[in-house]
This record gives C-alpha cells, structure tokens and sequence, in this order.
C-alpha cells in the first residue's frame, strides 16, 4: 500500500511538470507587462491595426490609421484585438497574449528535449530557454516574432513526433498537428514561418527516414489543412484586392530578403554576436554544447536535427539583407536544448568535471561582475537624463554583484542546485528590478528619448473631434492605438495602393498641397529637428501647445502663404 502510493506521489509529480514550466513562462513575462508605453515603431503599429478591427468588427482586412495594411498576414493582430476585447484599450491588452504564446513556447521546448532526451534535460532546456536573456526581452514586445516563435516550436514538435513514432493513430495526429501548426506559423508571419523545415527535413532525410517524410509531404489531407489555416487568409484578399498577390510575393517575400528597402540592413556577423548574446548567461554552457554536438554530428539524430535546425535558418538570416534582432527569436529553442544538454552533463556529472563547472560558473561571474560594474559608472556618469533609468541601473547592478558573489563562492564551496538557482535568475532579476520602473518616454541622452510617445497621443485624443490634426515627416504608428482616430499625415511614406479613395483625405504629399490644408485652426505634429524647416515653407511661426521627447504639437502664428 505504502509502496503504490509513493509510486502515485511520483507520478503526479512528473504530471505536473509540463503545467509548472507552461505557468513559468507565462507568468514570468505577464509581470508588468502594460507599465511599459507602447515603442515605436513595431509595437504602435500592431496595437493600431488590433484596435481598428476591434472598433471596425472588420478581422479580416489590417487597417492600420486609416489605411490597408497588408505587409504582414493577421495573426498578430487577432491577439492584441482579443487581448483588448478582454481587458480593454491597454497597454496590457495588447501585450497579454504574448504572456501564453511564451508559456507555450516553453512547453513545446520541454516537450521536444523530452522526446529527444530524458526528463532532465527536457526540464533544464526550458529552465535555460525562459531564464535567457532574448527570451525575456523579446517577449515583452507586441511584434510577429514571439506569436512565430510559439508556432515554430509546435511544427518542430509535431515533425520530430512524427518521424519518431510507429503507432498508425499516434502518427495521423502528429502529422495534422504539424500541418495545422505551419498553417499558423504561416498566418503570422508568411513563407518566413516554415524556415525551420530548411534544416529539420535534411536532419530526418540524412538520418534514413525517407518513408516519414514521404508519408508526411504526400498527405492530402495535412495539405488541405494547411491550405484551409495557413493560405486561405492570403487567397481570400487576393481574389478579393487587384495586385495583392503579387505586393505579397514580390514587395514582403523576395525583396524583404534580397534588397535593403526596408532599410534593415546590418553587419553580416550580427546574429553570430547577438544568439550567443542573447542566450546568457548560459553562453559559455552552449558554445561547449554546440562542440560536443558537432563532434557527434555523423552518427547521432539529435545531433543533426538541433545543429541543422540552429544553423541552416541562420545561415539564411545572415545572407538576408533585411535583419532585425527579433528574426532569430525561434532558434532560441534548439539553442536551449543544445545548452541543456551540456549543462546537465556537468551539474550533475562525476566529481571529475567539477573543475570544468567551476570554470563555468566563474566565467559567468566576471561577466555579471563587468556589466554590473558598467551599469554604476553609466548611472553616476550623467550621460543617462531620466532618474528612473539610473535607479533602475543601479538596483539591477546590485542584483547581479549579489549573484556574482554567491556564483563565486559556491565555486569553492559549491551546492550545484544553488549555483543553477543562482543562473536562472540572472535575466528574470534583471528585468523584474529594471521594468517597473520604465514608461517608455524616458530622456536617455540630452535630446535622445525612449521611443513610445503615449503621454503625447493621450492629450491628442482630448482634443476635440473636429480638430485638423496633421503628423509631419514621419508617422507615430501608435496613434490609432492611442486617440482613436486617423491621422492625416504630410510627407510620410505610405503604402496607397489599395486604399487610393481614403489615401486622397489621409495622405499629404508636397509643400504646396501642405500649405492648402493647412490654416490658423490646425495643429501639426512635427519633430524638434523639422520644426524650422516647416515653418519657413509655411512662412508662419509656429508655437508649441505640447511636447514629448522628439516630437511637437504645433499651432500657427502670423502670415501663411495662400493665406494673406
């Protein structure tokens, strides 16, 4: 009796661990997750679009202040529009839903380092994957690449599934939920979803499961599946908008990734610094997993499948001319199960590694103990403006010397289980003593500000309804998010094409059609830096009524031409 109910205890306790790491995740970026202004441009952008369809009841077609908005499929914008449907036209609305596409990202790593390995190292992989520092930035922000991240995570689950297992019933499942998961991959952000494929199908066809794959490729029904979830969305606007496919191809496919005219140019050695950056503090830990991997590369599925899953997209990101930080947000989970790996292999290996775990641990340390040395003279040097930022640096600062200092001695000392707790905390404690106390329009240096203008849009939206507003030179992309209305915008580059009648209200373009709109009852929104260049087109004063960071709220003053 004694002996089946230690067998019961032990059973679910095991239960619930795919529930704990799930909460983990979840609750570990729910932590004040609305404080935070909404950034420009990205964040503005996809709450604007998620509160015109919540307004519009219109979920089908982005409409983002006041035009169609078609360079990225829906996704993302059904979430923050569901988020504000339940907790209203807040910053935490818009953001909450990344707190579960997070939790599920977590889940699917477990679940995955679970099939690949053992229960150990499926915990430590998700342990390593939220307490990273990218994870715990990236997911904070409302942008495709987290939502992606989810769904990417789920289609690798569901393929490495599928190829593993033998059971007829079992496989059918996987292999719909694999499809159903690239068809939401695809509703989030296009073909950019499925890039894990580019090196997960190598891995299983240099691994001799050939039949797997021809039985996963040639499913009818998956392909229906995908067709329905992952292209219906893209055939229905295309049918439905002249030229649409062809913008979605050409203009937000192929140039996107083989021209810089969405000027997102960087180095071509940027992702090759920014993951093992992003992975600490565990950076050292998957430089040696990543060694131990490629040695066994020839003779071991797991090997082949984490490094080409890793490797071959960011092979494929690094020649992209376009880049982003956020882009390599989904190889973060091969990374993590990499990392496991060789973290569990020296935690809890024979006394004969210790040496080698000591090393680690010191690294670590010395890395903290420098960054948190940076931190102090940065707060006290004066370069930073905003007295919260320095509070907040110098709260973080501490945290860290507290964690290099016991990281130190359990070196000498050492508790392994302590010095894991110890690096698990080193991102959360971080952000939970740096977060709070951001709102996101912060001066950080003399004239440069944190980039969320919502205290501006805030006092825009008081304004009355009938009051001509015009934002100058470069579009806030939070103000629909904001004030509710669309702005008429001069000098700003918008795509027009497929929304050409209300283009003509909205969209200002040349000095002199400037001049018509404008007159002594309007206001403009204009930058500090265009604010002479402006007023001498207009041949008028302008006074400013408001301000925030960068940007004005300006009336005119005196004589305008065409207005004598």
């Amino acid at each position: 009796m004694q002996v089946r109910s230690t067998t019961r205890a032990k059973f679910n306790l095991r239960s619930a661990i795919p529930l704990f790491i799930f909460l983990l995740g979840t609750f570990c970026i729910l932590f004040h997750l609305g404080t935070c202004g909404l950034l420009e441009t990205s964040e503005g952008r996809y709450a604007s679009v998620g509160r015109a369809m919540l307004d519009s009841g219109d979920w089908l077609i982005p409409v983002h202040n006041g035009l169609r908005h078609l360079t990225k499929p829906p996704f993302t914008y059904w979430a923050s529009a569901a988020g504000m449907k339940i907790f209203g036209i807040n910053e935490f609305g818009a953001r909450f839903f990344l707190a579960f596409a997070a939790g599920f990202t977590a889940l699917g790593c477990f679940y995955i380092a679970r099939i690949l390995f053992n229960l150990p190292v499926a915990i430590f992989s998700a342990l390593i994957l939220i307490c990273s520092m990218f994870f715990q930035i990236q997911f904070r922000g409302l942008t495709t690449d987290p939502y992606l991240t989810m769904f990417e995570t789920m289609m690798a689950l569901g393929f490495i599934k599928f190829v593993g297992k033998r059971s007829r019933r079992r496989k059918n499942f996987w292999k719909h939920f694999f499809w159903l998961m690239a068809g939401l991959a695809m509703l989030t952000k296009g073909p950019p979803g499925l890039l894990p494929l580019a090196g997960l199908i190598p891995a299983a066809y240099l691994s001799r499961r050939k039949d797997s794959l021809k039985e996963l490729f040639k499913s009818g029904s998956g392909w229906a599946l995908f067709l329905c979830v992952g292209l219906g969305w893209y055939l229905y606007l295309a049918i439905k908008i002249p030229g649409l496919l062809k913008y979605f191809l050409v203009d937000e496919t192929l140039n996107r990734v083989a021209s810089g005219q969405h000027q997102r140019s960087a180095p071509f050695y940027m992702y090759f610094l920014l993951l093992p950056a992003g992975i600490f503090p565990w950076t050292s830990f998957f430089i040696k997993g990543c060694k131990d991997f490629f040695a066994n590369f020839k003779n071991n599925f797991n090997s082949k499948l984490l490094l080409l899953w890793l490797f071959v997209p960011l092979a494929i990101f690094t020649l992209s001319r376009s880049k982003l930080a956020a882009y390599v947000l989904p190889l973060l989970v091969p990374m993590a199960i990499i990392t496991a790996a060789s973290v569990l292999e020296l935690f809890y290996g024979l006394k004969a590694r210790l040496a080698e775990l000591r090393f680690h641990l010191r690294l670590v340390s010395g890395f903290l103990i420098l960054i948190g040395m940076a931190m102090v003279i940065h707060s006290f040097s004066g370069q930073i403006v905003a007295e919260n930022l320095r509070i907040s640096l110098r709260f973080s600062a501490v945290i860290w010397f507290f964690l290099a200092g016991i990281l130190i001695a359990q070196t000498s000392y050492g508790n392994r289980l302590i010095s894991l707790a110890m690096l698990c905390f080193v991102a959360p404690g971080l952000i939970f003593f740096s977060i709070p106390g951001i709102r996101g329009n912060e001066e950080l240096k003399p004239g440069k500000y944190m980039t969320s203008q919502w205290l501006l849009l805030k006092r825009i939206a008081n304004l009355p309804p009938e009051q001509q507003i015009i934002n100058l030179e470069e579009m806030i992309e939070g103000w629909y998010f904001y004030t509710g209305r669309n702005p008429v915008t001069w000098n700003v580059s918008r795509v027009t094409q497929f929304d050409q009648e209300q283009a003509k209200r909205l969209v200002l373009t040349g000095n002199e059609e400037l001049k018509k709109n404008v007159d002594g009852n309007s206001m403009l929104v204009v930058r500090r830096k265009d604010l002479g260049t402006v007023a001498s087109f207009l041949d008028c004063r302008l006074k400013t009524v408001a301000s925030e960071g960068i940007w004005l709220v300006t009336v005119t003053e005196g004589r305008m031409r065409g207005h004598d």
